[in-house]
């Protein structure tokens, strides 16, 4: 008995993290079978292109030379104007990798310590719980500090205001702190927006000017650097959202609050120009770079179960060649994730100018196609029509054998679909009791009592399968 729940756990985990690859036929050597990579990944992103809105490049290297490039749909909607090669986007958290860096190369540089507390570089935070926060905990989330949604009225208010740094600065300091610093992980941009102002403090310079003379400038990342809201970009594409199945253009988000920890733009030949610097043989020193791939956090972060090194995920695997150092990005007209595997030399970067996409799905994908793993391509699916009177029937919370809860609920004239703490995701009609998810390539069919009463679910993802029953 034991093994079997063990073995539905294993799976459960496998759905929830959409992290599974499968299909037709091996591809033994990246050299010899890269024209036959290339045709199957540009047949999967136009798959995605058409079932979740794919807009946007994808750009795969090996050491440093680009293997794979493909951009697909409009910099511009409203212009009708189709995306460069290489085109400008907001990088989101992708930004924390950049100030992980600067922070261990200032400690390198002696300009500050890891284990240095916030009350040397703001005295009046005294002895407090505050006062002892360390700059290692900021960089690993375990400085008790909240997320952004910490600040009162943020996403309602403050996140659109142009504040000042001192401003920001301020709103900052009036957040209470979840936990005794140290003692629990809790993602928090505004611990990287701190680092950020440390940063400025010890170089007596603006981040933006540290960025470029530690990384942007040596590396020749000519279109890499700090967004602003009334900045001119050359290159930079329009950011849009996906708002249930239609885009408007995205939220005007102010970047104040941002700094060191979302507010960087980049384009994918940056990046990878980025990647290939970090193998401690390339511009920085691998005593720096080490640090950084260092498991300095093994406890769930962001709902992510990777470990977690200054900025970056640490996945690793048992087959070494498929460890990979990642980090994602979304915001507002954003979704990204730039990762690299170390030991394949192999680097990938997905930019999208619409928010909401699941891009580390599809980079779970890609890296299917890459290695040569079996590889099921997505089904493209068309909804029916359904009143919305019958959707009613379908509403509840369902439970798995091991407690885990998938929440289904109607809104708006829409079905929705929400794991645990993971994102809801909308669900379409493909028969009157079977639903399809875009975002999450999820099948759900609803299964009836005799007197036609929901009594349970069965959720498919890529060739797994979990029963839920509804509890209620």
């Amino acid at each position: 008995m034991v093994k079997i729940n063990q073995e539905k756990m294993f799976r459960l985990q496998i759905f929830i993290l959409v992290f599974i690859g499968a299909s037709g036929f091996p591809i033994r050597s990246l050299a010899q079978m890269q024209k036959e990579q290339a045709d199957l990944i540009d047949r999967y992103l136009s798959v995605q292109q058409q079932s979740i809105g794919f807009n946007g490049t994808v750009m795969i290297a090996r050491n440093d030379s680009i293997i794979y490039r493909q951009s697909l749909g409009k910099a511009s909607l409203e212009l009708d104007v189709p995306l460069s090669s290489d085109p400008v986007f907001r990088i989101a958290s992708i930004t924390k990798q950049f100030t992980a860096m600067l922070v261990v190369l200032a400690a390198e540089e002696h300009k500050l310590a890891l284990g240095d507390q916030l009350s040397k570089y703001y005295p009046q935070l005294g002895q407090s719980d505050w006062g002892k926060i360390t700059i290692r905990q900021l960089l690993t989330h375990t400085s008790g500090l909240p997320h952004n949604e910490g600040i009162a009225d943020y996403w309602e208010k403050i996140s659109f205001i142009p504040l000042s740094d001192r401003q920001a600065t301020d709103e900052i300091f009036k957040l209470k702190l979840r936990s005794v610093p140290g003692t629990k992980t809790h993602y928090s941009s505004p611990g990287y927006f701190i680092l950020a102002s440390i940063l400025e403090k010890i170089y007596h310079k603006s981040y933006g000017a540290i960025l470029r003379e530690k990384i942007t400038a040596p590396l020749h990342m000519d279109h890499t650097g700090e967004n602003t809201a009334t900045a001119l970009i050359n290159g930079m594409v329009s950011p849009y959202h996906q708002l249930a199945d239609r885009l408007i253009a995205a939220p005007q988000r102010d970047f104040a609050l941002m700094k060191g920890s979302g507010k960087l733009y980049s384009t994918a030949s940056d990046l990878l120009k980025w990647n290939n610097n970090l193998n401690g043989t390339g511009h920085f020193n691998k005593t720096v770079t080490d640090q950084l791939f260092t498991i300095q956090n093994s406890q769930p972060i962001n709902g992510r179960n990777e470990p977690y090194g200054y900025g970056w995920f640490l996945r690793q695997s048992s087959n070494r060649e498929r460890d990979f150092n990642f980090t994602g990005g979304g915001t507002y007209g954003c979704s990204a994730i730039s990762g690299y595997y170390p030991n394949a030399n192999i680097s990938v970067v997905i930019l999208s100018n619409i928010s909401t996409l699941p891009v580390g799905e599809m980079q779970a994908s890609i890296e299917s196609i890459v290695f040569g793993d079996r590889f099921d391509m997505p089904v493209v699916h068309t909804p029916i029509v359904m009143e919305a009177s019958q959707f009613g029937k379908f509403q509840g919370t369902y439970t798995a054998d091991n407690g885990h809860q998938l929440a289904i609920f109607f809104k708006g004239g829409q079905l929705y679909a929400k794991m645990g703490q993971n994102p809801f995701f909308e669900l379409y009609p493909s028969d009157s009791s079977v639903f399809f998810g875009k975002k999450v390539p999820v099948q759900i069919a609803f299964e009836k009592d005799l007197d036609g009463t929901i009594k349970s679910l069965k959720a498919s993802l890529k060739g797994q399968s979990i029963l839920f029953v509804k509890t209620r």
